[in-house]
């Protein structure tokens, strides 16, 4: 018999059996809850007075202190020690926020490497100055070629008919030595109308 009972039960009554020993365990929860706090709320005043003493004892020296010396004073009031050790609690806090992290008249700690870090600046700044006076030295050669190219140019105008045919020649691409012998002028002539010759070429 209990085997068909078992049998007839589906998943309906066993959600529902679920949720009933859910219900119960939150039940149990709720009244322990209440247990623990009416055991707090009747805690005698020497069991408060201890908990703030161990807080006292672990926030700082001074609270401890504060403690000490408001025991004795008011033994018949145990209701005031708390309050008593709350304001030694803020008076610290204050003490701490008083005082500055760091002291706002001495430099700040220096960079590791900061030394090294404004050596390699300084290496920086004079290489950039030594670039800038090589590409300005640069842009008065270019000019200046440049020029002594404008002025080769015109020369040859006003040379001899024996330099001006060697130029052609220069300009037609023989070397230095073929124009040396047809033009009857020494070799180093020759080379520097060649050379003349190239910075032309190249200029144009």
């Amino acid at each position: 018999m209990d085997v068909d009972l078992w049998g007839r039960l589906g998943w309906r009554e066993g959600l529902i059996a679920i949720i009933g020993l859910l219900i119960v365990y939150i039940v149990v929860l709720y009244l322990r809850m209440r247990r623990l706090q009416h055991g707090f709320a009747a805690m005698p005043p020497l069991a408060a007075q201890s908990a703030v003493a161990a807080y006292s004892a672990i926030q700082g020296p001074a609270a401890v202190a504060a403690l000490a010396v408001a025991e004795p004073l008011a033994p018949a009031a145990p209701a005031s020690e708390p309050v008593t050790a709350a304001g030694a609690l803020d008076a610290q806090a204050q003490t701490h926020a008083a005082q500055p992290a760091f002291a706002w008249n001495e430099p700040p700690p220096e960079i590791p490497g900061q030394a090294l870090i404004d050596a390699m600046q300084n290496e920086l700044y004079q290489l950039r100055c030594e670039v800038d006076e090589l590409r300005a030295e640069v842009l008065a050669a270019r000019e200046d070629f440049r020029q002594q190219a404008a002025h080769s140019t015109g020369s040859p105008q006003n040379a001899s008919p024996l330099y001006n045919d060697a130029m052609q020649m220069a300009v037609q691409g023989q070397d230095a030595t073929a124009i040396a012998h047809h033009c009857g002028i020494a070799r180093a002539e020759a080379d520097l109308v060649v050379a003349l010759a190239r910075n032309r070429r190249e200029g144009l």
